[in-house]
């Protein structure tokens, strides 16, 4: 959010300037998920600065995969289930966060409920609505930055980040658990029974074929589980035989 702070000396600056339709936008990323601070209009004339924090890469995965799943014409209640379902994420979430924070600051602080949304999908992405929760923080003359952001909201990006294991505890920021609370509110979830990665077999690009999202510009393959013993790697070549991996193969239903 820096850059904001270094472009307007108060939110109210900001404001100013989204009226004149100056640009004024911070997405970013701190070892965590993305989240973003704007200034936000409203019809009636007032105006407030937008908190916004969005999926992990865990929980966008499954959800990008559930949406090439269904069916176009069912994805309108599709979006509101994710919505739900991603309102008792947070509700799980929130008093484990706003519990650090106490110990922290050693005050009796209470974190605010941020609301569910979907924004239209990004040009070059998935095709898949950005899903996220906000807060809309009120702006008068006399506001300062810092009472633009909520700590817990802030610190949630860390909890639904993937990579980061501080969380684990809390059933629902897993796999599993986020893969059950979204099956509660009637979200399609498929996992592979070889490496458990969510897959889809309706992706355009691989129509039929059991496949999943990769951030490394990987193909259908499955690697199957992450755990040795692992082949040995030929002398002179860089793969083996195994490296070609096989389609995806769904879980059983339970």
């Amino acid at each position: 959010m820096k850059s904001l702070e270094d472009r307007f000396p108060s939110p109210a600056d900001a404001v100013a300037a989204a009226r004149e339709g100056m640009p004024c936008e911070w997405t970013g990323s701190i070892d965590g998920s993305h989240m973003r601070h704007r200034p936000v209009l409203f019809g009636d004339g007032t105006a407030g600065i937008e908190q916004a924090v969005f999926l992990g890469a865990a929980q966008e995965k499954v959800i990008v995969c559930a949406w090439h799943e269904t069916p176009a014409g069912d994805r309108p209640v599709l979006e509101k289930n994710i919505l739900n379902a991603l309102d008792d994420l947070y509700a799980v979430l929130r008093p484990h966060l706003e519990a650090d924070i106490r110990l922290a600051r050693a005050d009796n602080y209470t974190a605010p409920v941020p609301q569910t949304f979907s924004d239209t999908p990004e040009p070059h992405g998935t095709g898949l609505p950005l899903f996220g929760w906000r807060l809309i923080h009120s702006v008068s003359p006399a506001s300062v930055w810092d009472g633009m952001l909520d700590v817990a909201l802030w610190n949630s990006s860390v909890a639904l980040y993937d990579w980061l294991d501080e969380y684990d505890h809390i059933g629902e920021v897993r796999m599993d658990g986020f893969i059950e609370l979204l099956r509660r509110h009637d979200v399609s979830a498929v996992l592979c029974a070889g490496c458990e990665k969510p897959i889809t077999s309706r992706h355009p690009r691989w129509p039929g074929i059991w496949t999943t999202p990769s951030d490394e510009g990987g193909g259908p393959g499955c690697a199957g589980p992450e755990s040795g013993p692992h082949t040995p790697a030929p002398l002179i070549g860089w793969y083996t035989d195994s490296d070609f991996g096989t389609p995806h193969q769904p879980q059983s239903a339970s």
